[in-house]
Order: C-alpha cells, then structure tokens, then sequence
C-alpha cells in the first residue's frame, strides 16, 4: 500500500488563462484528481465511504504557497500523501513541480461526516488505514486566522448558484467556490500582482438557486480578503490572496 501518489498533467487550454498561464482553478482540479486515485488505492474513495461506512469526505481549508506558474503545455507533476489522521481531522499534502523544479506547495485539511447526521466520523473506525506508514512533513506554510469583517462597500458581486456549479453532493464544488473568488479580481490587476499564497476555509454548502454576496477588502494592497455570504448572514467561505 503506497503512502503516496503522483500524477502528470500536460497542461491543455482548459487549464490555462488569458496570459497561457496555469490557473489556481486547475491546480486544484489536478489536486483532487490525484488525491480520487490514491483515496481508490487505500480504499477511502468517496463510493467507498458512502457504500460501506455512511460518510463522505469534506475539505475544510486549503492553503497554497506559490513559487510561479507554469505554462501552457508544461506538464505538471503532482505529488500528494496524507500525514497520520488525528481524532476527526485528516490533513493531506501535495507537492506541485515542472521537471525538477517545485513551483507550488499545498497543504490541506480533511474530514468525515456520517451521511444522516453531518456530524464528524473518526477516520480509523471508518475504514481508514491506520497502520499506513505515513509521511510527516508539511508542505504549505501555517493557516491564517480568517475572520474578516465587511461594510457594504466591499460587495463586489452577487452570485447565483447554477446547475455548473455543483458536485455530485449537487451542493456548490469547492473548486467553484475558488473560481467565485478569483472573479472579485479583475485582469488587469491579476496581469500585475504575481500570487504568492492563497488559503480558503469552507464554512457552509450552498445549493441551486441560492445567492452568495462576494465580498472584497484590503488592509495594505497585498493581503486581500474574499469571502462568500448568503442574504441571511451565512458565511459561506473565506479566503485570503496574498500578492507579491
């Protein structure tokens, strides 16, 4: 039983954007591309943990520290292993590289939900291997306290959650989330502030037809806030930009 599993990826014109430049988006495709094989490997898989345990997985907060992007037609190796599970909480790394040279490191943090009741399973009495030989380091840095407060001047947009934008849980796909979030930068800025980190922290599901008022603040011109909030205060997701 492998500890942990890679993946290429030649990068076509779906994963790159306007300047043929690989995008956060799909690098966090790629990274849930690798983490579904290996999850099969060990024997977690989500049909797994549905069918025989009455859980699913959940990905509360990823953060990514960012060397450079590569580009279009680069192909991108993923490396990704999970550290040892803790009570309820699972952390997984991955490690992103062209040839030999790192340009991204992920760090993520897992859980399971029992499918009736959303509360949290413990992964070693669900199925998990814990006698797997795990890695230990961690490859992003640590996670930042996101708790940022709004006025009304920093709605950036509305959103409506569309039939694109769910997952087979047919609630709104963590990676649309970060795509909603990403749209609260218009191209000319993201043309001239080069992405050192990115950290998001899930906080609600949202469904079909509901509204996510996107919200855009600043302290110092580098560090930008975007958070997600439904009309009754929900808050749906957090993130945290940091610009060179």
């Amino acid at each position: 039983m492998n500890n942990s599993c890679t993946g290429k990826f030649v990068l076509d014109v779906n994963c790159v954007d306007y300047d043929k430049k690989y995008t956060l988006c799909a690098l966090m495709r790629h990274f849930h591309d690798v983490v579904d094989r290996h999850a099969l490997e060990l024997g977690v898989d989500a049909n797994t943990m549905h069918d025989a345990y009455g859980a699913y997985w959940i990905i509360t907060r990823i953060r990514v520290d960012i060397g450079f992007m590569p580009d279009w037609h680069d192909e991108v190796t993923v490396l990704t292993y999970p550290l040892a599970p803790g009570l309820v909480r699972m952390d997984r790394e991955a490690l992103f590289s062209v040839g030999d040279r790192p340009f991204a490191r992920l760090s993520s943090e897992w859980c399971l939900l029992d499918c009736k009741t959303n509360r949290p399973r413990r992964p070693a009495q669900t199925g998990y291997p814990a006698a797997l030989d795990h890695l230990t380091e961690r490859m992003a840095g640590e996670y930042s306290r996101l708790a940022p407060d709004y006025s009304d001047g920093d709605l950036a947009f509305a959103h409506t959650v569309r039939v694109s934008d769910l997952d087979m849980n047919v609630h709104m796909n963590n990676v649309a989330y970060i795509r909603l979030a990403n749209d609260a930068f218009g191209v000319e800025f993201i043309r001239s502030h080069a992405l050192k980190s990115f950290e998001i922290a899930f906080k609600a599901q949202s469904y079909e037809n509901e509204v996510i008022n996107v919200y855009k603040k600043t302290d110092d011109g580098k560090n930008y806030y975007v958070s997600g909030v439904k009309p009754d205060g929900t808050r749906v997701f957090d993130t945290l930009f940091v610009f060179a």
